[in-house]
Formats: structure tokens, sequence, C-alpha cells
């Protein structure tokens, strides 16, 4: 469709009259995205435009039938909502919360502009222009755009900054007239933005091929000392001097400006430029405003681009309602309803003391923290003896010591002997004692305690532990099956090696053959030889054909 209209006259501070006085301001359902008529809001103190709140004395029936209602489903009668009651046993007062309500606003666009229909678009499209310049939150979008169109002149600030990269620039309202210029429409707005003043700086402050600025490396890892990260700190800095000083070059310009835009990448980058001691521009200056868009690298260009972006109303496609959606979320709803009061029928079954104690001990010797254990156990004067619970989860570990040497803990196995006095005659439901659950270290672990408690601490034999052992008879057993391992090993990569080169030669031969011994044979060439090599050859050659030649003769 050709509009009637040009798009210079979509230029925010010179709107033209047609296209102002055509401009409707859109309202739609926070939960359906459906467009609603004006008629059905009404403004509150901030100026936001919400759907009336219902009566304090609503019941949940009149609550539930609302809801179906602004998802475009049929009411209920009383009747069917006390059964579903009694099916479901929804609670309106449970479910109830802000967040459940439906709001009509001219805010709930999702997406950051706001949207107004007008007779000069086509079915299905309306302009819309970004929530932050219109000050919607606060403000008549519609009555907020009469007023900047009518202003003609004034000012903005735009202002970018990451990568060690700046950007900065004082933008007139009133564009340069591109009557006569030559170029495409986007290559027209470009030459028509109106740099008052701007300037950019580069710095290198950021880490190559790793990405991020170095004092962002600095928190993260501590300092580095490097030549390159001594560099980008200094480079920091002075990127930081070179802007502020800029900022008070520009102050008596900022204080003029109607809008500064700011993105900054990172909360260091920010305070850069806004809320610093004798900053122009303070942390809580109502002008300050972010893109709400997505920027390139800072440069001269990328501003005029930013500027283009927000001055401009745009053509959109109008948003889709979302029946479907509501829908499925109210049964997602209910099934969360029905969910809740089954989890509140049935009783929870809470852990028994022994369990958590039980708990408790397990994660300490999966751990291996000797000191906690014991401190543990004499803390909560816990039975050292005492049955693991619950009896199915530990029947064939039913105490701590049969749990540690069955998960070959051996050295929780030697302070559960020695340091606690554990009894290793205990069995299990199957009559094995925790001796024969150990693995054959943690059973060293048996020998080593049967040596320092004596024969006298209990029946050894009943707990099936083999003969005393020092400390020293196990460590040289433990050397000698190292060193046995290791010789083994070593005997094992020998023989693969050995394997793997004869298999090389194998496939060497199959793939090129034997191979000929070297020497000089008659079809070999003789050039290259010097005259002696020649003739030594050739006498070698005479005297083995006349050897040849006698042997007939003698036969």
């Amino acid at each position: 469709m050709t509009h009637s209209f040009e798009i210079s006259d979509l230029y925010i501070f010179s709107l033209s009259k047609s296209v102002l006085s055509s401009l409707e301001l859109m309202y739609f359902d926070s939960q359906t995205l459906e467009a609603k008529p004006k008629e059905q809001e009404q403004v509150s103190n901030t100026g936001y435009i919400s759907r009336p709140q219902p009566r304090v004395e609503e019941d949940d029936f009149e609550r539930f039938n609302r809801k179906r209602s602004s998802a475009g489903l049929t009411t209920v009668s009383e009747d069917q909502f006390e059964d579903m009651m009694d099916q479901l046993s929804i609670s309106g007062s449970e479910s109830d919360s802000e967040n459940d309500e439906s709001t009509v606003s001219y805010l709930n666009t999702q997406s950051p502009f706001v949207l107004f229909q007008s007779p000069l678009l086509d079915a299905g499209l309306c302009f819309g222009a970004y929530k932050t310049v219109l000050n919607a939150k606060n403000e008549d979008p519609l009555e907020n755009l009469k007023k900047l169109a009518s202003l003609g002149s004034g000012k903005s600030a735009l202002f970018m900054l990451g990568g060690g990269h700046f950007a900065g620039a004082i933008i007139s309202h009133e564009p340069i007239s591109t009557k006569g210029n030559h170029g495409s429409a986007e290559e027209l707005r470009m030459q028509s933005v109106r740099f008052l003043h701007h300037k950019t700086f580069h710095r290198y402050t950021t880490r190559r091929k790793q990405g991020g600025a170095q004092n962002a490396s600095d928190n993260a890892k501590g300092k580095a000392k490097s030549a390159g990260s001594t560099l980008r700190r200094y480079n920091e800095q002075a990127l930081e001097q070179d802007i502020r000083n800029l900022l008070a070059e520009w102050k008596k310009e900022l204080d003029g400006c109607e809008y500064i835009f700011i993105k900054a990448s990172g909360s260091a980058s920010h305070k850069i430029i806004v809320g610093y001691a004798n900053s122009p521009i303070q942390n809580d200056d109502p002008r300050v405003r972010h893109f709400p868009f997505t920027t390139k690298r800072p440069t001269s260009s990328e501003l005029k681009r930013a500027w283009i972006e927000l001055s401009y109303l745009k053509i959109l496609d109008l948003p889709k309602a979302r029946k479907d959606e509501v829908e499925r979320e109210q049964r997602q709803q209910e099934a969360l309803a029905r969910s809740r009061v089954q989890k509140q029928s049935a009783t929870p079954k809470q852990d028994s003391p022994e369990m958590e104690i039980s708990r408790e001990l397990v994660s300490l010797l999966k751990r291996s923290k000797a000191p906690a254990l014991i401190s543990f156990v004499k803390k909560n004067k816990v039975d050292v003896n005492m049955e693991l619970q619950p009896e199915t989860e530990f029947a064939n570990t039913p105490t701590m010591l049969h749990f540690a040497a069955a998960n070959k803990l051996s050295h929780m196995c030697q302070v559960l002997l020695v340091n606690l006095k554990a009894d290793p005659a205990i069995t299990n439901r199957h009559g094995r004692t925790a001796y024969e659950l150990a693995s054959q270290h943690a059973r060293f672990s048996f020998q080593v305690a049967r040596n320092i408690l004596g024969e006298d601490y209990c029946d050894w034999d009943a707990a099936k532990v083999k003969e005393p052992m020092t400390k020293e008879e196990v460590e040289s057993i433990l050397n000698e099956e190292k060193r046995q391992n290791e010789e083994e090993a070593k005997k094992l990569i020998d023989e693969q090696l050995e394997k793997a080169k004869q298999e090389a030669e194998e496939e060497h031969t199959k793939k090129f053959g034997r191979g000929k011994p070297l020497g000089i044979t008659e079809q070999q060439n003789l050039s290259s030889l010097t005259p002696e090599q020649r003739m030594r050859v050739l006498r070698e050659q005479r005297a083995r054909a006349a050897e040849a030649r006698l042997g007939k003769l003698g036969k």
C-alpha cells in the first residue's frame, strides 16, 4: 500500500498534523493481548490506565466468572460453580493474587512500544513509539506526543560506552534538510541528524581473545601482573578521565537537554558517566533513559542510527491475541489447585530422630570426616553400634562399621574401632561381620586395630578378623604389592609395545615387501661412480665370471 505520508512526517519532534490527528491510543488486556476500547478504562493517580478494581465483597463465584469472561469463555451458573468446587476443591481466596487479575492498559503490548491505531494504515497495522521516549509509565503517551510535536526546537544527549569505545553527542531536535540529496530513505534520515557536538574515544582496555574488561577480570581473579594488564588498567583510568572531562566541557549543553540516553555495559561503565562526584548527570535525573534496543559498537554512525530509531514512529503489526494461552494457563491453575488439595490431604511423614542421626552419620562416613564424626557421636551421645535407619536401606550394613567396611573406607574403619570402640563381632541379617564385607585394604585396618586394642578387647575370632598386624607390616605388604603392580604394569606395557612393533613390521612387509640387500648389480647405472670405483666394480664382475667358467670346466 502507498501511504499518504512521507517518512519524514513520522519524525516525533515535528510530526505532521495529518498523522498526529489520526492517532488513537490502543489499550490491551494484560492476559489475552486483545485490543480493548478506551471506555472500559479509568485513569489512576499515576496516569496508569487500568481496569477498575473488583469490589471488596466480591465472592469466589463472581471472581471465577469474571476471569472466564476476560479470557473469552462462557460464564457458569452458581450450581455449576458449586459442583466444580466440590470436584476440584478450588478456594478462590487461596489462588487469588494480584498477578492473576487481568488489567487493561496501553502498556500491555509485550513490547517496548506504545501502539496507536490510525486510518492511514492498512488493517492489522499500527504506529508504534518507544515507551521510554513518551515517558509512558507516568504520562499519557498521546498527550506527550502532541507536546513533543509542538515544541519544535530542543536537543538531547546520547552516550555509548563499551569495550574501550566511547561515543557521545548532543543532537538537535531540528533535523537538517535533505532536499536535493540522493540516497535511500535510511541514508537520507542519517544525513538529516544534526550533531551540535560529538566526540569519540577509544583505548585498549579489553583482553584480547578472552574478552571482558580488565577491571572485571581483576575483581574476579585478582590483579594480574603482566605488562598487558598494566597497560589496560592505565587505559581504563585514562578513558574514564577523558569521558569525565568531556562531560564537564559539555555541562551547559547537558543542562538544556530534554533527554539523556545512555548505553553502558556493566555498572562500572555506567558509573563513569552517571552519579560520580560533581557529575553533570546524577542518578536521580529524570531525563536519563536507556536505549530500549540492542546497539552496536559505539561510533558516531551508531549514535545517528540510534537517534533515528528513537525519534521516528514505527509501522508495526498488531500483537496477536492469545486466548489459547490463557485457557491453557487456567487449566494449569485448576490442575495445580487439585494437586495442592491432594498434598494437603496427605499427611507428610516426618523422619524419625534415628533416621536423621543415621543420615548425618552416613554423610560424615562418606566424606571421611573423622574428627567431625567423633565430635558428633560424643556430643549427641550416639551408640557407635546403633542400627542405621531405615532398616530396609541398611539391611546389609546395619552399623557404621559395616557401612565403612563395605564402602572401602579403611581409615574410617580404624577410627570406629580404635577411637570410638565399635564392636566388630556384630553381624548383619545374613550373618556376616564387618570384616567379611571389607576389601583387602580395609581388612588391614581391622588387623591393625586388633594389634592396637589387644586380644582382650573382643572375640576377634568371632569377628572373623585374622591375626594382628602392625602398621609397619601393613606398609611393607602394601609397598611390596605396589612394587609388584608396577612391575606387572611395566611388563604389560613392554609386551604391548613389542606386539605393536611386530604388527607394524608385518604391516610394512605386507604393504611394501621385505626389501633387497643393498649392493651394486649388473643393471645398476655406473655412471655416477668415479673412474676408480668403476674399474674396481668391473674387475670384480670379471673375476666372478671367470670363476663361474672354471667351475663349469671342472665339472
